[in-house]
């Protein structure tokens, strides 16, 4: 049960359904979409808008850790659910009985997932390109994802990577990235390892480099209709925070008595 309170959040899950739509449009049918729906759906609810990205066109959703990924199960979503880098080793057991596919970034954490599976179990690698956030150094992914895969039960089911797109950078440096992205698929694919998943292009890739689309993206802000300044695009993209409204629940007479007036974060005047 839900309680009454003074304040509310209304979402327009109608313009929701309109930008996963577009995204799909602008990268076509071919490539999967990995909807992000971290932090609570950046605050509109991750499961109300977890739902209906997958309603219309998403194939998977990507949360911030194993909580958030349990609770869209809890709330009866089935779609794939990646859960990006921010659990440790011994959560294994939860996210397997969950369903949940953690995307690696260390033997540690690839171990222990080896060791919880009965059977085949779908993992992605996540590999730095730049941003320096958790991943493997791209120069280290193709050694660590052989090391990986000689484990019991582990199945590669994508390669992953969050770039970094200031605003304004040189077109070189998001290029840059990309390359060592697909230096490490392409290595992995000449030793025989199939990458099923290239998931390189977040929401600013996704709105300004589409050679970066490789054969799947996670737009995350740009489904809530957040965009940059210099993020143009020809996507009709729609916030889908429509208000947050308010009542006022209480009205006081104040009077300047004692040493208050003096100390107020506000004026306190006689009438």
């Amino acid at each position: 049960m839900r309680l009454p309170r003074p304040t509310t959040l209304e979402i327009d899950l109608d313009a929701a359904a309109s930008n996963v739509r577009a995204v799909r449009q602008m990268v076509g049918a071919q490539r999967k979409i990995f909807a992000v729906v971290k932090a609570d759906g950046y605050g509109h609810g991750a499961a109300e808008l977890g739902a209906v990205f997958v309603a219309n066109g998403a194939d998977a959703l990507g949360v911030a850790d194993l909580g958030e990924g349990i609770r869209l199960r809890r709330r009866g979503i089935t779609a794939p659910v990646l859960v990006y880098p921010n659990s440790l080793p011994e959560a294994a057991p939860e996210a397997i009985a969950h369903g949940l596919t953690p995307a690696l970034i260390d033997l540690d954490g690839a171990r222990a997932y080896s060791e919880a599976a009965m059977g085949p179990c779908d993992v992605f690698v996540k590999i730095d390109v730049g941003l320096e956030r958790l991943g493997v150094p791209a120069e280290q992914a193709v050694k660590t994802v052989a090391a990986m895969l000689e484990l019991p039960h582990l199945r590669l089911a994508g390669i992953c990577a969050h770039p970094h797109a200031p605003s304004g950078a040189d077109p070189a440096y998001p290029e840059w990235q990309t390359r060592r992205f697909t230096a490490v698929v392409d290595e992995l694919e000449a030793r025989g390892v199939k990458v099923p998943t290239r998931l390189l292009a977040s929401s600013p890739f996704v709105l300004k480099f589409p050679q970066t689309y490789l054969n799947a993206v996670d737009p995350g802000r740009m489904l809530y209709g957040i965009t940059m300044a210099d993020e143009t695009s020809r996507l009709p993209l729609r916030p889908t925070l429509r208000a947050l409204t308010t009542r006022v629940i209480a009205l006081k007479e104040l009077t300047p008595r004692e040493r208050f007036a003096e100390l107020a974060p506000f004026p306190v005047t006689a009438p």
